[in-house]
């Protein structure tokens, strides 16, 4: 099975190994610190907490798994689709290399994928931000 991933930080995303919502936007700038001080805030105040696209109150702020993604840059972990570790990509019908290349060419980047260990998968192919991964 071929599995197609849009990235342009190929190598974080494997090393991470899990996704967030959204696709990564909308998420919060700042320290660690500044992150926990927002969200006391909002606790504290009975406020609404954005991140990922999504407003959290309450005990949702207390239970969110927020990650930093990328230095100073944090966003909530997607723990709901496909349960567990790993990132996303889209599934390609391609039965070989080439075939999958050809097809990732025109594939849906956006909205719900499949979930995929990337420690068990290999990356086979780069091609600026588009990345190809077989998996046994």
């Amino acid at each position: 099975m071929f599995i197609a991933r849009q990235s342009s930080h190929i190598q974080e995303d494997i090393k991470r190994n899990w996704s967030s919502w959204n696709f990564g936007q909308e998420g919060f700038n700042g320290t660690y610190d500044e992150l926990h001080t927002a969200i006391n805030e909002a606790i504290e105040s009975d406020s609404s907490f954005s991140i990922s696209g999504f407003e959290l109150w309450g005990s949702d702020i207390k239970n969110a798994d927020i990650r930093e993604l990328y230095a100073g840059y944090w966003v909530l972990v997607d723990n709901v689709n496909g349960h567990g570790k790993g990132i996303f990509g889209t599934e390609l019908k391609a039965s070989t290399l080439s075939e999958a290349i050809q097809e990732s060419a025109d594939a849906q980047y956006w909205g719900e994928g499949v979930r995929f260990d990337a420690s068990d998968a290999k990356l086979v192919y780069s091609n600026k931000d588009i990345h190809i991964f077989e998996i046994d």
